[in-house]
């Protein structure tokens, strides 16, 4: 029976496009054996402004027709996206409305070069590739597919005689191979089992992401601010490449935002790779970072290395204190991040990088722009989507259950007997300023746990009244007589041994320093003791 739309029998598709002088491309259609229709049917744009869409039958990617099956729409969110790559333009228009009329939304490419730069953009669930292309063949553009995440399913299309190139592409990441000239049955077929390898793939990330919540920790919290960052880390999580930067003060547990963001992303089976930008040199850093050539830093490291953003390749790099950058490590971080590709000190050589960034800071980055100590380029493009943490005085709801997870937590690694908090400890937990937030508490109950001798942990095993009180600059005394740095700094001194009643430990405790520190401070301002 000829179909009612295209004017003949579908048997098979010998991909042949006869273009017409009205504009439009008319699809012949041929059966083995039985030559070319009289009728070519209509335009593939007719076909295109047409209200009949084609639906997937019940069970995979089966013969279709639009009485049996219906109508598609084709905004279904469901659809999935199909990158056609082939430099010959019959082939690709061909393959376009074959798709098309399977339900896929169709991309084209008619380069290699071509096909990775839609295939970055589009993220398809699929790409059908031409082996003999230009400006990049088939294998040469496959490894660079294989890279990405989401990975796409890779069906190479090879013409006769290329068969053992599609095998070998096979042993190289692809699934499929389909073989010129293409016919219908033989793309269903193909297609049905690129189906159910996605299906598998989507049930395994989610598998995935549910035992990487579970083996990282659950984000502790029921208060609105926890809610807020939890539902952000998973929106941001369904999009593999888009830059984070998480904020908030230090000790709030922004390196858990980002492992969380990693371990629920498609790049959970990939490295997580954490920096701290804030506790090396400049120049130690970017060789730390990118890598360097052996010899590049004056004879360390004769082997040379690699880099954490080689090391970080198809996961995610942490970079901890963004904010301290210096001027040349941010041009080079902004390249990193725009290009997607670098160089190791010392080397001429472009690498490629697939890596998700996560960056953060306990600074006011927009600030700093708007000071001139920060490029504002740099700025936006960390700043695609940006997570502030909340302090734990802004959760104060959230201190016990915090503090009950962590003292679980010590028991097992203390082998202690500890069934809890007394009233009392608690009442002074969910009381407490915690100016260090999650960090403090975190020390204060393992420090409680230490110190009890069992059952419940007792308020004065927290020992809390030695944490330095919260204070504002006139409490210290710090009336702004003079703007000399030394002399605010020896008045701050001299006021922390007086407030400590001259206690040496608990006064670098208020300064925040070690004890060696302030012996060193104690001797440069002639300080008695």
């Amino acid at each position: 029976m000829d179909d009612p739309v295209l004017g003949g029998p579908l048997e098979r598709l010998s991909a042949r496009i006869e273009f017409s002088a009205a504009r439009d491309a008319r699809i012949g259609v041929t059966e083995a054996g039985n030559g070319p229709q009289a009728s070519p049917g209509p335009s593939r744009r007719a076909l295109s402004r047409s209200r009949i869409k084609w639906e997937l039958p019940p069970k995979g990617l089966r013969r279709f027709h639009p009485r049996t099956y219906g109508v598609q729409n084709r905004t279904n969110p469901m659809t999935h996206r199909i990158l056609i790559a082939d430099d010959d333009a019959k082939v690709r228009e061909a393959l376009v409305v074959l798709c098309e009329a399977l339900g896929y939304r169709t991309f084209e490419a008619a380069s290699g070069r071509e096909t990775l730069e839609i295939a970055r953009r589009a993220s398809p669930d699929v790409v059908l590739l031409d082996i003999e292309m230009p400006h990049g063949s088939g294998l040469e553009v496959l490894p660079e597919l294989m890279r990405l995440t989401p990975k796409p399913q890779v069906v190479m299309v090879t013409g006769v005689g290329n068969v053992s190139l599609a095998v070998d592409s096979l042993r190289r990441g692809a699934v499929d191979f389909l073989e010129k000239p293409v016919d219908r049955v033989m793309i269903e077929g193909v297609l049905e089992r690129v189906q159910r390898g996605l299906a598998v793939a989507r049930e395994r990330d989610l598998l995935r992401g549910e035992v990487a919540r579970l083996r990282s920790g659950p984000i502790i919290g029921n208060s609105r601010g926890v809610s807020r960052v939890a539902d952000q880390i998973r929106r941001v999580a369904s999009t593999p490449r888009t830059t984070v930067l998480v904020t908030g003060e230090p000790g709030v547990g922004k390196e858990l935002v980002a492992r969380a963001i990693h371990e629920q992303s498609a790049r959970s089976g990939g490295p997580f790779v954490a920096l701290n930008c804030a506790v090396r040199s400049q120049e130690r850093l970017e060789a730390e970072l990118f890598g360097h050539v052996p010899g590049a830093l004056g004879g360390a490291d004769s082997q040379g290395s690699g880099g954490l953003v080689a090391a970080a390749e198809g996961g995610t790099l942490f970079l901890d204190e963004v904010g301290e950058l210096g001027p040349e490590l941010q041009a080079k971080l902004l390249k990193v991040l725009q290009d997607r590709s670098f160089r190791r000190v010392g080397g001429s050589e472009e690498q490629r990088t697939e890596v998700r960034f996560v960056a953060s800071t306990h600074r006011d980055l927009a600030q700093r722009v708007e000071a001139g100590s920060y490029r504002e380029d740099l700025f936006y493009r960390l700043n695609v989507l940006s997570i502030d943490v909340p302090p734990l005085r802004e959760r104060r709801e959230d201190v016990p259950e915090l503090a009950l997870h962590f003292l679980e937590r010590f028991r097992r690694e203390l082998g202690r007997d500890l069934s809890g908090f007394e009233p009392a400890a608690l009442e002074a937990l969910a009381a407490h300023p915690w100016r260090g937030n999650v960090r403090e508490l975190r020390n204060a109950v393992e420090r409680g746990a230490m110190r009890a001798s069992g059952g419940e942990v007792r308020l004065v095993d927290l020992a809390l009244e030695d944490d330095p009180p919260a204070a504002g600059p006139a409490e210290v005394g710090l009336e702004l007589e003079s703007y000399s740095l030394r002399e605010m700094e020896e008045r701050l001194i001299r006021r922390a041994l007086e407030d400590s009643q001259g206690n040496r430990s608990r006064t670098a405790r208020l300064l925040g320093v070690n004890r060696t520190t302030l012996y060193n401070k104690l001797r440069t301002y002639q300080i008695e003791d």
